[in-house]
């Protein structure tokens, strides 16, 4: 097994090629690290974020998706592209069955898997992904919202560190695209009339 295979992301993706290109660990991990935001791996903040808001303001599962629907958007924490009930995430479940055997308190977590209920019954991917758990329980052992991403990072670390590693194992170089694999969108370009 390749040592990435426990990372691959867009910002996994920077290291291969800073490890392509000849450039060192560090450099290439945190190349990897400076993509995390918003679109790749701001969802443990942001599932913090709003889960601690339902909780700090006595919301209702029902009333929380509403003001969702209403003011934010789709729920951070909620929903995956691959998994579903079906096929479930195994990481959301030993998770949480090893959070709730500590038998602590854990008030966040109890909502999110509320809204689950709910979201779910619309569509079998909607349910508690790893972010939403992870934001859950890191919200209830006391950690701040805003360093909730740097659980995320931490683990992405990891796989970052094992894309470039693999590179260099196998001493692989830039990938050259063909002509024929790039499409440029752009947008069409008026005729202009020729002037005689």
């Amino acid at each position: 097994m390749r040592l990435s295979e426990a990372g691959r992301s867009l910002a996994g993706g920077l290291p291969v090629i800073a490890a392509c290109a000849g450039i060192g660990l560090s450099q290439a991990v945190a190349a990897g690290m400076i993509m995390i935001g918003p679109r790749f791996g701001g969802a443990v903040t942001d599932a913090g974020r709003w889960f601690k808001y339902a909780i700090d303001n006595n919301l209702s599962v029902n009333d929380f998706l509403s003001y969702m629907k209403e003011n934010v958007g789709p729920v951070p924490g909620i929903g995956h592209r691959v998994k579903s009930l079906k096929n479930p995430d195994k990481r959301v479940k030993e998770l949480v069955g090893y959070v709730k055997s500590l038998g602590m308190k854990t008030p966040h977590l109890d909502f999110a898997l509320e809204v689950e209920k709910i979201t779910a019954v619309k569509k079998d991917n909607l349910m508690l992904n790893v972010d939403g758990t992870m934001a859950a329980v890191l919200v209830d052992i006391g950690f701040p919202v805003d360093s909730l991403n740097g659980f995320f990072i931490l683990a992405r670390t990891i796989g970052m560190i094992g894309h470039w590693t693999d590179q260099k194992r196998q001493g692989s170089r830039l990938i050259r695209l063909f002509d024929y694999l790039v499409n440029y969108a752009s947008p069409k370009r008026r005729e202009v009339p020729k002037l005689h």
